[in-house]
């Protein structure tokens, strides 16, 4: 008798953590949100190279240096006129975007003799610098539940739409 009520003691011990583990393993997989980037005015097909950054010294490194950071989710795909739609799950935070598009596949943005671009690009909130990339604080935006980045492309200096 007393081997099967001290059963049951551990037993009383052991459950509330491991609902507690339960709770806290539901909650984190609810902290994810989707992410859906439309691409807009895209010439031709290429290479889509995005990344999606946590922070503003991996946003700067990324712009500055075409790098890819660690706190930062860096991908390329083949992009064409017809899929411009990219879906993504990422923890709730603030993140930037960058993105470019390789038309001629060096893996690159190309640029001319001054360093303006002769590719495709955008960020998200689709903000623009003058005469440099934006910072992070303007190209920030939250993810809290399912979100929408309508991200425009630009070629050469962005003009005032």
């Amino acid at each position: 008798m007393r081997n099967s009520l001290s059963n049951y003691g551990r037993l009383f011990w052991i459950t509330p953590i491991v609902l507690s583990c339960l709770v806290f393993v539901s909650k984190s997989y609810s902290e994810e949100a989707n992410l859906k980037i439309n691409i807009l005015n895209l010439d031709k097909p290429g290479v889509l190279y995005l990344s999606i950054c946590k922070d503003e010294a991996g946003f700067k490194r990324t712009v500055e240096k075409e790098s890819e950071e660690e706190s930062c989710i860096n991908s390329a795909g083949e992009i064409d006129l017809q899929n411009l739609e990219i879906n993504t799950m990422l923890p709730h935070g603030e993140y930037a975007l960058t993105l470019f598009i390789d038309f001629n596949g060096n893996k690159k943005i190309d640029k001319n003799f001054l360093g303006i671009p002769k590719e495709q690009y955008g960020f998200s909130n689709n903000v623009m610098g003058r005469m440099a990339p934006p910072t992070f604080d303007q190209a920030k935006f939250v993810v809290t539940g399912p979100t929408t980045q309508n991200i425009k492309l630009r070629i050469g200096i962005p003009k005032k739409d």
